[in-house]
């Protein structure tokens, strides 16, 4: 029996039992698909291939040296912080359902990343699913997630670039598979406190496999789309897309590296040029399977209900 079908039959209690409490808010199926602020054990999908969920939440202060933060299902991996200073707090989240987020402020030297470095490793396909609450960036490119040899010959990661695109990359041993978005309108970013990202990647060296969603829908233009600025080079070949280049050489085997989610280790610091995340990030989920449009329309939905 799949954990979903289990879930459906099991009172809140004993889903709680399960660790599968997953941080979104459930549609209580009734008033016509209405959100209600329920427990934190609800929808989540394709259950079955989730690699990690973090909830990111603590004791509101500075992340400790050493502590390990939790994962959100039984026997999922974990992450560690390595703290050279105070640069890293849990704060109480404006959306009461979440309870804390992690806030940053850019230093390369506090850092959280997976406890062991075989977690998340070689995985056959990806989708990350992330809420941020950041300015849009200035200065400097800021990394969403990383898991690389310093863009050597393996792993990948997620950048928001200064011109307001999306960057992934899964790093190839000849040349690296990327797609960078059209750049993100800064007037829609402003308005809105919160955002959902999710990157999705089918798990082979086509860019075309690599989609990127924003606040529940895909980053693509058809006509008119107040998320996305007038310009975008290339916009008629890649759609929503700026750029794409296919992998080649194929990709190296990614298991002697952590997946950051703060901080720039000196190994990791010189590509690409990007910085530690500056503002908050909370209820971090990734599957080894690339989901659907719909599949991420409904977690942003069930997610975002308060």
């Amino acid at each position: 029996m799949s954990k979903w079908l289990l879930l459906t039959l099991l009172p809140i209690a004993a889903q709680a039992q399960m660790g599968l409490q997953t941080g979104a808010m459930q549609d209580s199926g009734t008033g016509g698909g209405r959100c209600v602020a329920a427990y934190r054990s609800a929808w989540i999908p394709q259950n079955n291939s989730v690699a990690a969920i973090w909830h990111l939440d603590g004791t509101v202060g500075a992340v400790a040296n050493s502590s390990v933060l939790p994962t959100g299902f039984t026997g999922g991996p974990t992450l560690t912080a390595t703290m050279a200073g105070s640069n890293l707090s849990y704060a109480n989240s404006s959306i009461t359902t979440l309870k804390q987020m992690i806030t940053g402020n850019g230093n390369a030297n506090d850092v959280i990343k997976t406890t062991n470095t075989t977690d998340l490793a070689d995985l056959p396909a990806l989708t990350v699913s992330m809420w941020v609450n950041m300015a849009f960036p200035s200065g400097n490119n800021q990394r969403l997630f990383y898991k690389s040899d310093d863009n050597s010959s393996r792993g990948y990661f997620f950048v928001f670039r200064t011109d307001g695109s999306l960057d992934f990359r899964k790093v190839h041993s000849s040349s690296n598979m990327e797609r960078q978005s059209c750049p993100l309108s800064s007037t829609y970013w402003a308005s809105k406190t919160w955002h959902h990202l999710v990157v999705t990647w089918d798990g082979t060296s086509n860019y075309t496999g690599l989609k990127y969603y924003l606040d529940g829908t895909e980053v693509v233009h058809t006509g008119s789309d107040p998320r996305l600025t007038g310009t975008c080079t290339n916009q008629a070949s890649y759609g929503g897309y700026a750029t794409g280049a296919n992998g080649t050489g194929g990709f190296n085997l990614d298991s002697g590296y952590p997946f950051i989610l703060f901080g720039k280790p000196a190994s990791t610091g010189s590509n690409p040029n990007s910085n530690s995340l500056t503002g908050s990030m909370d209820e971090v989920v990734v599957w080894n399977k690339a989901l659907t449009g719909a599949e991420v329309a409904t977690l942003y939905k069930h997610q975002k209900c308060n």
